[in-house]
């Protein structure tokens, strides 16, 4: 055996040895510390505090580790001895800086002999770890003690957010993290404010905020659960425990509704049955409405303001009607809206489109009239009288007296569209002073119109062909109502100021920016308003964006296309054909698809999208 050899076996023996020892004298230690803390226990119990004291202080100064630092603060503790166990933690929290359990209990200490500023500045590091309450408590604390009040938004930065969620992980109150909600959601911030729904629900109250929060968040089918949830609970007791003053009172004022239970019921029903429409899910919408509507004390609604949450129940069942071509039950549902809600904006808008669509029915081809000449009908012909019709004129009179109580461009713009569809002029000198003399009538400032108003006359001016006057009128328009610099180019500060302007007003501009062969400008725009209008929308860059129109898919598909980005026009023709509901517009959208195709020389996919487009709409040629 070489000399290296016995060396290596030397080295092997004398590094057991050591580790045994070590080991021996780790389990003697934790033997000899386990000991005294048993013996000073038995101090306590028997009631020698003083030989307990001495105890105690020999372990704080012989062993600095967190875990026997802990246990002398346990007992000190246990005898009332505060300031010792602020003196030892202390001590103990700066050998163990990195020991969140002794910062946790420095901290508490801290707050519970009112040192909040140490308290806040030994804690600091405990925000967002399971000892996160300790801090939180210790920080709520010194804004509660602070004279000067604060406005809103100082309650909603970051740094308190974290403090709502760490004092619910403390005390599983959910109160907390709807504090953190309800700030995320003052800025907008809907998906944050998502990620905070409590594991579980505790009260109908809690449970309608949370429902709230997760219909604007875009999440409908945790809505909907948190909705049923609320009924589920109804149904096993008749309480209600909606404290909030607004649960009530909004309706009670708008609706004169005495029955709390009522007014809580007509909200919950109202957004769940938004949330399954929301989910496609129409038939459980309206079946829950019709409950709704069933159960409802009619003869309670004495006094009807302006409200729109009960209106809005029988507006959508009325819809759901007209959906599904059962015309009378939407006669008669819309017929009591209107003259229960008279000044209620989108009932006024849906009667009138009840009216013109009804009057626009005909069966007046030559063999329907020889038919009728002969004192025949037929079971279709029977159908169409049995529709029930509203007059137009009607329709004209209540929105005039609504707008005579009531101002809304909204409800103006629809009766003048009204109007005009009706309207047997075709002069266009006259067609287009009207245009004007609604704008003057409306003007607010210089270039600047309510926007409603702006919209219907650029779209009577392009309706006219009036193309360069309607860019000119809108693009003064946009300058005006989003401050433009005068200086920099229209482009650059459209291209700036997009994310602070309406949906129509980005796709018109859009339009117009093409229009004038501006491919740059109009590609971002129309990419904006397909990919990136909805702040809640999860799309990966391809997907159609829920709030844009078809139209902008087909045109941003059509852009695509011109600058040889084929595949890109396709796949967004494919999605806008899919997203169409309208067999004309969607005929289009197959026709522009089948020319890609043939660009692409895919004469087979051509040739599928050409026989799809002609099914649609067999004139399209």
């Amino acid at each position: 055996m070489n000399r290296l050899s016995i060396v290596k076996i030397f080295s092997a023996v004398i590094l057991a040895m050591m580790f045994f020892s070590c080991s021996f004298r780790l389990k003697s230690k934790s033997i000899q510390v386990s000991a005294s803390f048993d013996e000073i226990d038995q101090c306590i119990l028997l009631g020698q505090t003083a030989d307990a004291m001495k105890l105690l202080e020999k372990l704080a100064k012989r062993y600095a580790d967190p875990a026997t630092a802990i246990s002398v603060y346990k007992r000190y503790a246990l005898m009332g001895e505060t300031k010792l166990c602020e003196k030892l933690l202390s001590k103990a929290n700066k050998k163990n800086p990195d020991s969140m359990e002794l910062t946790a209990l420095y901290c508490h200490i801290l707050t519970g002999i009112e040192k909040i500023p140490e308290a806040l500045k030994v804690g600091k590091k405990l925000v967002g770890t399971k000892y996160g309450s300790i801090y939180a408590e210790a920080f709520l604390r010194s804004i509660y003690s602070e004279k000067e009040s604060k406005n809103f938004d100082y309650y909603c930065s970051q740094e308190f957010i974290n403090v709502f969620v760490d004092a619910y992980n403390g005390s599983y109150d959910n109160a907390w993290l709807r504090n953190a909600a309800v700030a995320y959601l003052k800025d907008g911030e809907y998906l944050n404010a998502a990620s905070l729904h409590p594991d579980i629900l505790k009260s109908p109250s809690d449970a309608y905020f949370w429902a709230c929060v997760m219909f604007d968040s875009a999440k409908y089918g945790k809505a909907a659960s948190d909705l049923e949830w609320i009924r589920e609970k109804r149904q096993k007791s008749d309480e209600y425990d909606f404290e909030e003053a607004d649960i009530y009172e909004a309706l009670q004022h708008a609706a004169q509704i005495k029955d709390k239970k009522t007014v809580a019921e007509i909200k919950i029903i109202s957004l769940l049955s938004d949330s399954y429409v929301c989910l496609g899910e129409d038939d459980a919408a309206e079946h829950i409405r019709n409950d709704l509507i069933a159960s409802l004390m009619l003869e309670a609604v004495q006094d009807p303001d302006t409200d729109s949450l009960l209106p809005a129940v029988y507006l959508n069942s009325a819809l759901f009607s007209m959906a599904k071509d059962d015309l009378s039950a939407a006669y008669n549902t819309l017929t009591f809206l209107v003259n229960k809600w008279p000044d209620f904006v989108p009932g006024l808008i849906a009667y009138g489109n009840y009216a013109y669509n009804t009057a626009m029915r005909q069966m007046n081809d030559p063999l329907t009239n020889s038919v009728r000449e002969a004192g025949v009908r037929s079971l279709d012909m029977k159908l169409f009288d049995e529709v029930p019709k509203i007059p137009i004129a009607d329709v004209l009179f209540k929105m005039e007296e609504s707008l005579k109580r009531h101002d809304s461009d909204v409800l103006y713009v629809a009766k003048l569209n009204l109007e005009d569809k009706i309207s047997k002029e075709t002069d266009e000198r006259v067609r287009l002073a009207k245009i004007w003399r609604v704008l003057e009538r409306n003007t607010v400032s210089t270039d600047l119109y309510p926007p409603e108003i702006t919209r219907y006359a650029v779209y009577g001016l392009l309706s006219l062909g009036k193309v360069d006057e309607a860019k000119k009128l809108f693009e003064r328009y946009v300058a005006s109502r989003y401050s433009f610099n005068e200086k920099e180019p229209f482009e650059t500060e459209c291209a700036l100021k997009m994310h602070s302007m309406q949906l129509w007003e980005i796709e018109y501009q859009a339009w117009f920016a093409a229009y004038a062969a501006n491919g740059q400008l109009a590609r971002r725009l129309y990419e904006y308003s397909v990919y990136e209008s909805d702040s809640l929308y999860q799309g990966n860059g391809t997907e159609i964006s829920p709030l844009a129109a078809i139209s902008s898919a087909a045109n941003l598909a059509m852009i695509y296309s011109s600058i040889g980005m084929k595949d890109k026009a396709a796949e967004l023709y494919g999605r806008a054909g899919g997203r169409a509901t309208d067999s004309f517009e969607k005929s289009e959208i197959m026709y522009r698809l089948a020319c890609v195709y043939m660009a692409k020389k895919e004469k087979d996919a051509a040739v599928k999208a050409l026989e799809y487009c002609l099914f649609l709409n067999p004139g399209n040629y």
